[in-house]
């Protein structure tokens, strides 16, 4: 099954597809998380970048998962998610001319406190990627994964019961790695976080988008693009002095400020100690 035609957690969310209950704090908790794992940023022109997108906070137009706390079972809930201290668990729902049937897909038993991030990203990556359904690439509606064959409904569209989503708020994307990608109104855009100077002394993190896609870009088409445009990246590095791993716009070519070949960089700090460079 291509993950292009699986629901992601924020087309899920959008769509009031998923309830959950349990601990208040822990919803809280994995609400923020699931937020963080969203990058649909605002984007500002900036003048020494053609186009930036500051890292804030407050994601635009993804609903919050405390949104859906106690959400009634109907037939738009897909998921339900149960977080108490002592148990997680997940569960999906397949709706039918007969009803729906209640399939626990994802249980952690004793989740350590320490290492909630990890049992989040695991919980996240059980709906982010999960099997149970799929997008009919002939008919684009969201159908039981038992009912398919090959991301196509295995008998007539027409035929087979569709879930109640709208498949069109599906934005399969990704931001892991060094490139990252958003999709908007209008691009699938790539960018990479990167230190921009308002002047010598005053320096803000953002992103800098260094790609372009159209929105009818398969996911596949996405992949290529992000490994290529990750392989062309000089940063993140490490700092051939402190060691320090610097971003894109934190260092230089350590190359201009000596007499032998290197691809090395140095950042500010140790430029201004080890070579006099003032800024």
């Amino acid at each position: 099954m291509d993950i292009e035609f699986i629901p992601t957690v924020q087309s899920l969310l959008k769509h009031d597809a998923i309830s959950v209950k349990g601990d208040s704090a822990l919803i809280k908790k994995l609400s923020r998380h699931i937020q963080l794992q969203s990058f649909k940023r605002e984007f500002i022109l900036m003048p020494s970048y053609s186009e930036m997108l500051p890292i804030i906070d407050n994601i635009s137009d993804t609903p919050e998962l405390t949104d859906s706390i106690n959400r009634p079972l109907t037939k738009a809930v897909l998921y339900s998610i149960i977080l108490h201290p002592d148990k997680f668990e997940l569960l999906s729902h397949t709706h039918s001319d007969s009803g729906y049937s209640t399939q626990s897909i994802y249980t952690k038993s004793a989740p350590n406190p320490k290492q909630l991030g990890s049992t989040f990203r695991a919980l996240y990556k059980r709906i982010d990627e999960s099997k149970q359904f799929v997008i009919c690439k002939r008919c684009k509606k969201l159908v039981d994964s038992a009912l398919c064959h090959e991301n196509t409904c295995s008998y007539n569209c027409d035929d087979t019961y569709k879930q109640m989503f709208d498949s069109s708020l599906v934005d399969r994307v990704t931001c892991s790695g060094i490139v990252s990608v958003l999709k908007d109104k209008y691009y699938i855009k790539f960018y990479i976080v990167a230190t921009d100077w308002l002047d010598s002394h005053s320096s803000w993190l953002c992103h800098r988008v260094i790609g372009k896609l159209p929105l009818t870009a398969s996911f596949t088409e996405v992949n290529a693009l992000k490994h290529k445009l990750e392989d062309e990246q000089e940063y993140p590095a490490p700092c051939y002095h402190c060691k320090k791993q610097c971003n894109e716009g934190d260092a230089i070519d350590l190359e201009s400020l000596v007499d032998f070949d290197t691809d090395a960089i140095v950042c500010y700090s140790c430029a201004t100690k080890h070579y006099g460079v003032i800024y």
